[in-house]
């Protein structure tokens, strides 16, 4: 799984490892997390507009979602 050095942004995703994969309500938990992460990374690139900004610390949210074996 992908990390993140955003206390935020790794929270998210470590919330998604938490989710039940029996949960009826998976796709759409996992649609809200993948938005939350994207959202929180165009906050961080727009605080960051007068600074240099390293986008290669941004992570694809769907990312999340891939197992370590699959990549």
């Amino acid at each position: 799984m992908a990390t993140s050095g955003d206390p935020v942004i790794q929270g998210l995703m470590n919330e998604t490892e938490a989710i039940d994969l029996s949960d009826p309500n998976l796709l759409k938990k996992m649609n809200e997390i993948a938005q939350k992460i994207a959202t929180r990374q165009r906050e961080l690139k727009a605080t960051s507009a007068n600074e240099s900004f390293d986008d290669s610390s941004l992570i694809d949210p769907s990312d999340v979602f891939v197992c370590e074996g699959c990549q």
